[in-house]
């Protein structure tokens, strides 16, 4: 059954009037197609809406009902900003975002008449985290220096934070992280001779896993300090420092020329007024001849050009500058700008929905020691939302993410 209007009552005082705000959202939401949400409200009791008979079922408590005046005012940032302070919760977070990310439609009326007030804010926010070379490191300090002991606690062992590669359904995380590490270097097709460049270093885990089982030279850059310091001694530790270079530079920076280049999940930090350039760059660091494969994290074809003129929770809170490309807009930024030609493009959307989740375990696993760290309630319940909107849209295909292999002529 398909609900298309606010028409429950359970726990419903009698003659209790809707809010304006409750109104207006309530009416957005009455055009849910494809799942259900049942929303607890502390006046109204039960409110549904969607169909009852979809496989997806979200249910949200709302336990202030200030949190309907945010989301009016300002919409879907705002949603994020009252769930990270307990306005509502749910027992079932990505069920929620992924039923939302499922009626994008109505999202986006939700988002055009309602955060008319909030959203020049937030541009002009986001405006001022463009990524200039010095503006670039105070982006990726906001959110990758928040220590090697915080990542430590929810990445695998090899300390990889991007999406696994997993081959079958028996993986487990540490196994299909080394997979994706391996598709990468056949993908590359590295022999020893080879003097491969890492574009973001991340903890090193790319530059040891090719210098060790590939025998060929690396160099690697990030311009995270904390990930400069890691990734150095970790070299130094595996024995490969005559084999690996550690660097703490810009793309924007770097000389000389290379043979392959590989970057996995950087290109989103570099916005969207860079990418011409970084893909300008990785033509001129790669000798005639050589290879580049991309990981990327993509926004679907169909979302662009909304997500393009917007600002959403992951810009505003988590990645600073940050911006998705599509997988056309890479494809023929690549065409434009250098003479790489596309080999192959390979979808992994599924494979970062169940890396997330697996994240999002150990993170719940292990906040009581970062809760000893002085990390608080709100930044948990920012990282939680993080991790299950991302798991949510990998799920719903609103992002995906693509290996991208490319050879230059």
């Amino acid at each position: 059954m398909c609900i298309s209007e606010v028409s429950v009552t359970h726990g419903s005082k009698p003659g209790k009037k809707l809010s304006a705000s409750r109104r207006v959202i309530f009416t957005l939401l009455s055009q849910l197609r494809g799942a259900g949400l049942r929303i607890n409200d502390p006046h109204l009791g039960e409110q549904f809406f969607g169909d009852s008979q979809a496989t997806l079922q979200a249910e949200l408590q709302v336990k202030h009902t200030r949190a309907y005046r945010r989301v009016l005012m300002g919409g879907s940032i705002a949603a994020a900003e009252s769930y990270m302070d307990d306005d509502w919760d749910t027992p079932d977070l990505t069920a929620v975002i992924q039923t939302l990310a499922l009626n994008m439609a109505v999202m986006d009326k939700m988002e055009a008449r309602l955060s008319w007030l909030t959203t020049p804010l937030n541009k002009l926010i986001h405006g001022f985290r463009r990524n200039s070379v010095r503006q670039a490191r105070r982006n990726i300090a906001a959110h990758y220096d928040l220590g090697n002991d915080f990542y430590r606690a929810f990445l695998d062992r090899s300390m990889q934070y991007s999406s696994a590669w997993f081959r079958d359904a028996s993986s487990n995380l540490e196994q299909a992280q080394e997979a994706k590490l391996r598709r990468l270097c056949v993908k590359l097709a590295l022999r020893p001779a080879d003097h491969l460049l890492e574009i973001g270093t991340g903890w090193g885990a790319l530059a040891e896993f090719a210098a060790r089982e590939y025998g060929c030279r690396v160099t690697t850059t990030t311009i995270s300090r904390e990930q400069y310091q890691f990734a150095k001694q970790r070299i130094e530790k595996a024995g490969l420092s005559d084999r690996v270079t550690v660097l703490c530079e810009d793309y924007r920076t770097l000389e000389g020329q290379y043979d392959k280049l590989v970057s996995v999940e950087m290109i989103e930090a570099v916005g969207r007024r860079y990418i011409p350039l970084f893909v300008q760059r990785c033509q001129e660091l790669v000798k005639p001849g050589g290879r580049l494969v991309l990981q990327a994290i993509t926004i679907s074809e169909a979302r662009y050009s909304s997500y393009a003129r917007g600002v959403d929770f992951i810009q505003r809170y988590i990645f600073p500058g940050g911006f998705l490309p599509s997988t056309t807009l890479l494809q023929q930024t690549l065409s434009e700008v250098s003479d790489y030609v596309v080999q192959d493009v390979f979808e992994m959307g599924s494979d970062y929905a169940r890396t997330l989740r697996e994240w999002r375990q150990r993170f719940d696993d292990a906040w009581p020691q970062l809760e000893d760290r002085q990390f608080d309630e709100r930044f948990r319940r920012m990282w939680l939302f993080y991790l299950c909107y991302c798991e949510a849209g990998f799920m719903a295909r609103t992002i995906g993410t693509v290996q991208l292999t490319a050879a230059r002529a």
